[in-house]
């Protein structure tokens, strides 16, 4: 169901529930605001003092809200972050724009976006993003002149949790904002806090994400755009914080995961102060802003709030309990204040007065459960098909003999809030992995998978478990299973397998595997094949492919192949600063080439530190042992 937005009339009084504008503003808004975007990752919205929460001091974000227009009720179409910010950045449900999930899915570029919208009407288009699952690739920038995504790749770190802190983020736009003051311009920042992990709380990430708003409002006044110009400030998601079972988002559709803030304001704060109470929905972004800066017209399912705003049902869903657990999808439809969550056992609840969703009235109120399954019927692709895969990547996975590479996520009847349990199991694991307790967490993971052998993402962490123990070949069957269960994400897990053939010396089978993932993750693909590069001793290849993933660590290597221990050095010293200012782990070896680099340029007493340091941190390197052991001879 795809809805155009109404036709743009200057002369029109209708603006935000009926406000008449006066004819200079709306001269103003002939000329083009600046449009800024802000987006800040997994923020419910009952967890800000503009939605009456007191746990957490927002200052920056309560004063855009006193200037601005609050919609109380706003929703977003999936709780996953790279399919949410390509309906905001389309208008289109995900079942229209074809991206479901982080994972496995690409916008098509043809698509049009509020970036492109903007850019053929002269606007400046510029984007930074903090979360790796919102890269280039993705397409989800497309119509951005500039489209900042540098973070780097980390081999094995799973892709929902690489990111850069918000602070380089909104330093790159201010510094783009100040560049391009002059014109026109469309401003998009994503800010990955308060995104778990937490450090230490969701709310202290809360308030990190504040100041870093605080930050970019202060460049747009330093600039002297803040009064002109278009402020939409929201979230793609909320955050499950233990409410239904699930600490985090992704797996169910309840308000907390679904409930985001909104917050508008208007090129001269018009209307500030204003607070919305209707129900509202995060496809309407884009036809707002094409409104109110005189855009043409786009094909959406969203709904201009540039005038008066109707009742409209609320469409969301996520397969990500498919796709990466083996269980059942799940629908849901708002029409407010009902709520109907339809998967194996529906859910029916009434927002207005059971807002923790509490009571389902699938029993005592049939006639609204009747009326919402009916409007859920109108959804599109109500019953949703697997994902599909590309004619090309299948063409490749069957030259790699994956002859069955069809996608693996048929309708499954598990219900996902049934079988939390499981998940609680996996922290357990995850505790025994940060424990360095591999054995102990293999097993426990191979139970899971026996009860949910459609768990994609416990293939993912039970590889990484048999590469942690050394056993290379367990951990190459376990990749090879999860290419044939689940090939709608074989990119990711070829370039897991591809890590593991290089340290297996299988190079050409590692190559081959690694370019299965330069579409959909180019920099990991490229990080893997600089690997290849450098097993191979072809060193220029290897710098050339580590430059293009960003992948610094490998660079080094490379440099101190290449006998340049001075410029290896400065790398590594740029990846320890780092990971000590981002809180990371540095990568697996980084004290031994640290320690190859020092003997390189004949600092001895640094290379022991660096070898005692890498033996410290892993007892069982043998490398590491051996280095320590040649110095100490």
């Amino acid at each position: 169901m795809r809805l155009q937005r109404l036709a743009w009339l200057l002369s029109s009084c209708l603006l935000f529930l009926g406000a008449c504008r006066k004819p200079e503003a709306a001269a103003e808004l002939s000329m083009q605001p600046p449009v800024v975007l802000i987006s800040i990752d997994t923020l419910r919205s009952d967890h800000l003092p503009a939605y009456g929460y007191n746990e957490v001091s927002t200052p920056a974000i309560d004063a855009l809200a006193a200037d601005g227009i609050v919609f109380q009720r706003a929703f977003s179409q999936v709780p996953l972050t790279l399919p949410s910010h390509a309906s905001i950045m389309t208008g289109l449900l995900p079942a229209h724009d074809g991206v479901r999930d982080n994972a496995g899915f690409v916008l098509d570029p043809k698509t049009p976006t509020i970036a492109s919208i903007l850019k053929a009407q002269g606007y400046a288009t510029g984007a930074a993003v903090s979360a790796y699952v919102l890269r280039a690739s993705s397409n989800v920038g497309t119509g951005f002149d500039l489209y900042d995504d540098q973070i780097p790749f980390i081999e094995g770190a799973p892709t929902g949790n690489l990111a850069r802190p918000g602070t380089e983020t909104v330093a790159i736009m201010k510094r783009w904002i100040g560049e391009h003051a002059s014109v026109p311009f469309f401003a998009f920042v994503h800010l990955f806090e308060p995104h778990a992990p937490y450090e230490p709380t969701y709310d202290a990430e809360i308030a990190k994400a504040d100041t870093e708003v605080g930050e970019l409002i202060a460049s747009l006044r330093s600039s002297g755009r803040y009064d002109d110009a278009l402020i939409i400030l929201l979230s793609d998601h909320g955050e499950g914080l233990g409410q239904h079972g699930e600490q985090e988002h992704g797996v169910l559709l309840y308000r907390e995961a679904l409930q985001v803030p909104l917050i508008v304001k208007l090129p001269r704060s018009e209307r500030k102060g204003t607070r919305v109470a209707e129900a509202v929905q995060l496809v309407d972004v884009l036809p707002t802003i094409a409104a109110l800066t005189g855009a043409p017209a786009a094909e959406t399912d969203g709904h201009s709030l540039a005038g008066a705003i109707g009742a409209h049902p609320i469409f969301s869903e996520t397969l990500y309990p498919r796709i990466h657990l083996g269980w059942s999808e799940l629908r849901s439809v708002i029409d407010y204040p009902h709520h109907l969550i339809d998967g194996p056992k529906p859910e029916l609840y009434d927002l207005s007065r059971d807002s923790f969703e509490t009571q389902d009235l699938r029993e005592t109120d049939r006639r609204a459960y009747a009326k919402l399954r009916s409007v859920a019927a109108t959804a599109p692709a109500a019953v949703v098909t697997a994902p599909r895969i590309d004619p090309e990547e299948a063409k490749k996975l069957a030259a790699l003999g994956y002859v069955s590479a069809q996608p693996g996520t048929a309708h499954s009847d598990l219900n996902p809030r049934e079988h939390l349990p499981d998940l609680q199991k996996l922290k357990e694991v995850t505790l025994l992995m940060r424990q360095r307790e591999f054995a102990d967490a293999a097993k426990s993971m191979e139970d899971l998978l026996a009860r949910n052998p459609g768990w994609s993402d416990l293939r993912n962490n039970l590889g990484f478990a048999y590469e942690q123990l050394g056993d290379l070949p367990a951990a190459e069957r376990t990749y090879r299973e999860a290419i044939r269960t689940t090939p709608e994400l074989a990119p990711d897990f070829a370039l897991l397998l591809a890590g593991v053939l290089v340290a297996r010396g299988a190079l050409d089978d590692a190559e081959a595997h690694a370019r299965l993932a330069l579409r959909t993750n180019p920099n990991g693909a490229h990080e893997v094949l600089a690997r290849v590069a450098l097993a191979r001793n072809d060193l220029g290849t290897a710098l050339q492919e580590a430059e293009l993933g960003h992948a610094d660590f490998l660079a080094a290597q490379v440099l101190l192949g290449r006998r340049d221990p001075e410029r290896a050095l400065a790398v590594l010293q740029r990846i320890y600063d780092t990971s000590q200012k981002q809180k990371t782990q540095l990568p697996r070896g980084f004290f031994i080439v640290t320690g190859d680099t020092f003997m390189a340029l004949g600092r001895t007493a640094e290379a022991r530190q660096a070898f005692e340091r890498a033996v410290a941190l892993h007892p069982d390197d043998r490398v590491a042992r051996e280095r320590l052991q040649r110095l100490e001879k």
